[in-house]
């Protein structure tokens, strides 16, 4: 769906190819599956398909594509995961830092 909402006619930008490909990856796709589903709608897109119907046209060629594995889609989420941590760990600090020095 995201593919088909991303072209501009029948192309798809550099930018949005490359944001294409970040979302595919966070997914649990790896680098060719998410090529392949750009190309089949691309394609669709071609056939004279409108962008948003793009998926829909091209469903049969994307069943061909595996779904991302639950271990892909884990490894997303531990990353995500770590990320929230840090970024709570790092808050705690500052704030830690404040109340000794700024907040008494």
């Amino acid at each position: 769906m995201r593919a088909g909402e991303a072209l501009q006619g029948t192309l798809l930008t550099p930018d949005r190819r490359e944001g294409l490909m970040r979302l595919a990856s966070v997914m649990g796709l790896n680098p060719f599956d998410a090529s392949l589903v750009l190309a089949i709608v691309q394609d669709q897109a071609r056939r004279g398909h409108r962008p948003e119907h793009c998926a829909a046209a091209g469903a049969d060629q994307l069943l061909m594509i595996p779904a991302p594995t639950t271990r892909s889609i884990g490894k997303a989420r531990r990353l995500w995961t770590i990320a929230g941590l840090t970024v709570c760990l790092i808050g705690l600090q500052l704030f830690t830092v404040w109340w000794l020095f700024v907040g008494r």
